[in-house]
């Protein structure tokens, strides 16, 4: 399976980082620069923690590192289309098409509702 869909998305990457989410992970989307891919010569690709030193690099958070974030009494599932998350206490469910970006979708929400509270960097 390729480490894209291991990992939470570039946009999900980047709320996080907005909203003060430690940037410590295995893995980063860092943006790089390549002349022969035009006309976009920058994209942004995943790269081992330590690769690079740039403004815009975004931890790529696994399944593994957002489950040890969520705070106990949530629970996500994937099947073969979709992923899932729910908490036991609330009454809503997120999906997603992996289950990091479920899982990194329910902790943006979680932060943005002020229902947990995120040490900052």
């Amino acid at each position: 399976m390729k480490i894209e869909k291991q990992v939470c998305s570039l946009e999900l990457a980047k709320k996080l980082k907005e909203l003060g989410v430690k940037q410590e992970s295995v893995w980063y989307w860092t943006q790089t620069f390549n002349p022969k891919r035009k006309p976009h010569p920058y994209q942004f690709e995943i790269q081992g923690c330590g690769r690079a030193d740039t403004h815009h690099k975004y931890s790529a958070f696994t399944v593994a590192e957002l489950g040890e974030m969520l705070p106990q009494g949530y629970s996500s599932w994937n099947n073969e289309h979709t992923s899932s998350c729910e908490s036991n206490d609330e009454d809503f469910l997120i999906k997603h098409t992996t289950e990091a970006n479920v899982r990194a979708k329910m902790l943006i929400y979680l932060l943005e509702n002020k229902l947990m509270l995120q040490e900052a960097e």
